[in-house]
Order: C-alpha cells, then sequence, then structure tokens
C-alpha cells in the first residue's frame, strides 16, 4: 500500500532528494596526492554539523595549518583552542589569532600530568616532539627528524584546561603529537565524554624512542569508547612504504544517539 507524503513531510523528502542529487552530481579532478585532504574536508563539513561541534581543540598546531584548514577547508567559525611548545611557533600563533576573535593559543605542550619536560625541535618542525626521534626501523626522514635543539617545555593536561570551559558539549580534538598521543588521551580521561570525535596521525614505521605501535593505540582508543569513522587517502610520497596515516574516530555513545549502532 502506497502513502501519500503529507505536507509535514515533504520538506524532509525535498531534502533527501537533494542530497542524493548532488551525490550523483558530485565529479570532481583531483590532484592525487592531495585526494586525503578533499575527503578529511567533506567529511568534517559533514561531521561537525551532525555533531554539532562548539570547540575544536588543535593539539600541535605547529605554524596553525590545521586551524587554516578548519576555517578555511571546512567552514568552522566557531571556538578553537591550539596548543604549540615551540616558543617562536606560538608567538606567530598569537599573532595570527589576534585577527580571530574565537582563537586561542597556549604555548605549552599536552600529556599526562602537569610537569617540565625537555621537547626535541627538529630540522623540520612538524616531526618535534616530547619523544626521542629514531633513524632504527627506516633512514629515509632522517634529513627532517634530526633534532636542532632541545629546549624545556611546560606541559599541562587537557583535564585542567577544559575544567574552565564546562559549557563545551561538543567537542572535537585533533592530535598530531608525533608518538605521544596515549599520553595526551591519558591527561584529559575526565573530559573525553565531552569529546564527541577526534584525529589522530597514526605511525606504522615508528620515528621515536618508545612511540606505541599503532595497533595498540588503536586499540587504546577503542578502549576509551572510539570507534574509527574514517582513514582518508594517504599522501603517497614514500610508496611503497606507509610511514603514517590519518584515522578519524566518533564516541560510540554519540553513533548510537544517532542511530547508527545499538546501545550495549
Amino acid at each position: 500500500m502506497t502513502t501519500t507524503p503529507t505536507p509535514d513531510d515533504r520538506p524532509a523528502l525535498w531534502r533527501r532528494a537533494l542530497r542524493r542529487l548532488r551525490h550523483a552530481l558530485d565529479y570532481r579532478c583531483l590532484h592525487w596526492p592531495r585526494l586525503g585532504e578533499h575527503q578529511q574536508a567533506d567529511y568534517l563539513r559533514r561531521l561537525f554539523e551532525l555533531l554539532q561541534v562548539d570547540l575544536v581543540i588543535d593539539v600541535g598546531a605547529n605554524r596553525g595549518q590545521y586551524a587554516d584548514f578548519i576555517r578555511r577547508r571546512v567552514g568552522y567559525r566557531g571556538a578553537m583552542i591550539s596548543f604549540e611548545p615551540i616558543p617562536s611557533l606560538a608567538r606567530e600563533l598569537a599573532r595570527a589569532a589576534e585577527r580571530d576573535p574565537h582563537w586561542t593559543v597556549h604555548a605549552t605542550a599536552l600529556g599526562a600530568r602537569a610537569q617540565t619536560r625537555p621537547f626535541h625541535v627538529a630540522q623540520s618542525s612538524p616531526m618535534s616532539s616530547l619523544l626521542t626521534p629514531s633513524t632504527q626501523a627506516t633512514s629515509r626522514l632522517a634529513a627532517f627528524n634530526t633534532v636542532q635543539q632541545t629546549l624545556d617545555v611546560r606541559v599541562e593536561t587537557l583535564d585542567a584546561v577544559l575544567a574552565a570551559t564546562p559549557h563545551f558539549r561538543n567537542i572535537y580534538l585533533k592530535l598530531d603529537v608525533q608518538g605521544y598521543e596515549r599520553e595526551v588521551l591519558n591527561g584529559a580521561l575526565a573530559s573525553l565524554p565531552r569529546v564527541a570525535a577526534m584525529q589522530a596521525e597514526l605511525s606504522v614505521v615508528p620515528l621515536y624512542e618508545d612511540q606505541p605501535h599503532y595497533l595498540d593505540l588503536l586499540a587504546h582508543v577503542e578502549s576509551l569508547g572510539y570507534l574509527p569513522s574514517l582513514i582518508p587517502a594517504h599522501n603517497p610520497e614514500h610508496f611503497p612504504l606507509l610511514i603514517d596515516f590519518d584515522c578519524h574516530f566518533v564516541r560510540r555513545e554519540r553513533l548510537a544517539d544517532l542511530g547508527g549502532l545499538n546501545r550495549a
């Protein structure tokens, strides 16, 4: 038996029809190495709307590449907090944030507890880490992760930072901390119920001493209540070797709230 849509049903039907039409006509010419960037931008636009994200936390901000990506490519205009422990880069970020009233910069690292630790500044600043770089597994990146300088930096916990912002309930967490992901998450255990989704860079080839195996890190993130949601295409620069990859996660409770999973 067929039923005629009521007037109340028609706006939803039109929206679904338009989504299907846009999907059917969405063909693009892309430069292959940038495929992952396009995938992530589309994914995050949809995810931020779906989860009503009200705060983005950018851990390992470097020169603000991710902040620029979130503003320019994803179109997110809400609150954002960036963490960057290298003083010169933190000052550069702070100057950029002066033009963005919803962007706050902390010149610190994040970890499992508040402390001061030596931080290794690498030849290529995005590869700088609280862990000691290693070339034991591969020497392919030796020119980039050679330590130029070691300096003492302040380490805070995400729990301590977020304790001052209890009104944010749908947080998106980005981790690019060069092997220190588990420590950052262990310093955020009280806040994770508010972290609706996150992304982390997982290393298949260990580039730092005492770096967790990527499968162990995946298992740890799942044990904290998250499931993988997207693994985008990666730059094939080191073909056929996969050194690392981005993985996006959504909190299991949120997936259940959205009807994607049954509740345990």
